[in-house]
Order: C-alpha cells, then structure tokens, then sequence
C-alpha cells in the first residue's frame, strides 16, 4: 500500500531557529472529488475515530423520532463532549427515554475533558463515571437504537452484534467504500472503528450535513455546538464562529470542517498528533479564507511565541491556507 506524502503545514521558529515542524495532509472535497490538497493521503486508510461520530448517528437516526430527541440530545450522540454538567443532563435524559441508566454503558470511566467539570469532581471527591466520557452521548444513543430494535444492549459494543453490523455497512455506504475492503479496530471507548481514506470520510460527512433526510443533525450540530463538542473545543468554537461551518475533531488530529455554502468538506490530519498545531492551521486557513472572525480561536490558538512574562520570541508558520 502507498504510503501517504505529507507536506509540512506548519512550523514553529524561535529567534529565527526552527524547533518544531508539523507535517500532513490537509485537503479540500468537494463535487465527488478532492480539488485541493496539501500533501497526499494517497488512499491510505485512516481510522476514522471520533470523526466517524456524525455519520455513526446518521445511522441509527430514527431514535430520533421513536424517541423525540431535542436538538440538544441530537448534538450530543454525535459529539466528543467535554463532560459539562449540561451535557450529563442531557445524556441522562436520554437513558431516562429509553428506561435504562448509566450502568448500562460500555464506555469506560474518564475524567471529563473539561477542566472545570474535572476539578469539580475533585472538589467533591466524586469519582470519573463512564457517563464522564467524550463518547457516552454516542454510547447512549446506541443503547436507544438498541431499544429501538429490541437488540441486546449487554453487548452492544462487539463488532458482530447487529448493531455494529448495521452501523459499519451504514457508514462505508456513506462513504463510498466497500465494508469488506475496509480494516476495523476498536476504537477508545470500546465501539468499532472504521479506516478509509480522508476523501472518503470527507464524502461521509458532506453526505450527512447536506443531504436533507438528516437535516435534524445539521441543524442541531449548528444550533448547540457546544452540545456538539465544549466550550473551549477546537470544532465547537469554530461552529459557534460562522453560520455556514460545522466542525468535528478526532482522535489522530484528525478533524473534518463542511462549509455548508460551498458544499465542500475540508480534512485536515497532522501526522505528529499534535493537536495545538492543528488548531492553530485550522484557524489561521479560516481567518484568511474569511470563513471566521474569531477573537477567541485566535487566543485559543495564537501565531505569537512567548515566554512565561508575555514577551514575544517567535511565531508559528502555516503554509496551507490557500485553496483557492
């Protein structure tokens, strides 16, 4: 198999030195096929990660009317969520729907990503529950399509239950690609995984925010993206930016941006996994697109290098911000 060509994306130079540099692919699908790219995947299969969440939910989208999903409880099942005391209401509120509770989820105990949420729980001695973790809104969604179907929710998360079956052909359908050619892993939180190449995750997911039979799941990742990441989380504040974006990050630094005026999917993974870096790509090609005017992703992801008083000692340099 060819391997993928990276190109280097950004760096990072300190008193004209350069310390750190960042290597990947960063590429723009759109009409059936890539039109721009930094780097070549090379049809190199990817694991998908948290990035295959939206489509994962697309999959089992009639919980959504079965059980009247909110639009809060919809960006939810589809987000890496930062453990914030609104997203564990919503996810139990979910469990409540369907008669279970969070004894019934297979993802394992995490501390919350968000700080504030974690120290609390330090605060008051509480343990990390699985419901504190990035992938319980997910988990809890297929335990409703388990319900749903009248499947076992024991074993919800083995790659033979139908579960599983379903979702796996659902997604590599989505995404153009053919289940049997595909390698699958298990991903985190315990649930399989699927790899294919970055343009066909980028046709997945054009696939679910543009295609009208899923508008309940754009319009609710565009109304909540908080509920559809954090606050603070690269892809929340670049969909809390704009009208049009919807963004969604992976483990692996990955993460998919649809523009929904131009229809196109941008797929971005940083090779060193360095997800600073790619937050500060991201915001730098959406600033000089005139995509975002975002003070807070600027200061989420500054160019600016400085010491620990504020003094500047040098800059970060992105190369790949120009598709047009």
């Amino acid at each position: 198999m060819k391997t993928p060509e990276y190109e280097i994306l950004s760096r990072n130079v300190r008193n004209g030195l350069v310390e750190e540099s960042h290597f990947g692919v960063f590429l723009k699908f759109q009409n059936g096929k890539v039109v721009k790219s930094f780097g070549k995947d090379n049809n190199y299969p990817f694991f998908q990660r948290s990035c295959m969440k939206p489509l994962q939910f697309a999959a089992i989208s009639g919980v959504v009317d079965a059980f009247d999903f909110s639009p809060q409880e919809i960006a939810v099942s589809m987000a890496s969520h930062s453990g914030e005391d609104f997203h564990i209401e919503t996810i139990l509120g979910i469990l409540k729907k369907i008669g279970l509770d969070e004894s019934y989820l297979l993802c394992p105990p995490q501390e919350p990503l968000n700080l504030e949420a974690k120290n609390s729980l330090i605060k008051n001695s509480q343990p990390y529950r699985a419901i504190h973790n990035n992938c319980s809104g997910k988990h809890a969604a297929m335990l409703a399509y388990c319900v749903l179907k009248g499947y076992d929710v024991k074993n919800y998360n083995e790659v033979n239950h139908p579960l599983q079956k379903h979702v796996l052909n659902f997604v590599s359908n989505l995404c153009g690609v053919s289940l049997s050619k595909c390698q699958i892993s298990r991903d985190g939180c315990t649930l399989p995984v699927v790899a294919t190449p970055l343009k066909n995750l980028a046709q997945g997911f054009l696939e679910v925010f543009t295609n009208e039979k899923f508008d309940k799941l754009k319009q609710a990742a565009l109304q909540y993206p908080y509920y559809f990441g954090g606050h603070g989380r690269t892809d929340s504040e670049i969909a809390s930016s704009s009208k049009n974006l919807i963004a969604k990050v992976g483990a692996g630094n990955l993460c998919c941006v649809v523009d929904l005026a131009e229809k196109a999917c941008y797929v971005i993974k940083v090779a060193d996994g360095d997800n600073f870096a790619r937050g500060v790509i991201l915001t730098e090609f959406l600033k000089k697109s005139k995509k975002i005017n975002s003070a807070k992703l600027e200061k989420l992801f500054p160019t600016k290098i400085t010491d620990e008083t504020g003094v500047e000692v040098g800059k970060i340099e992105v190369f790949c911000t120009d598709f047009e």
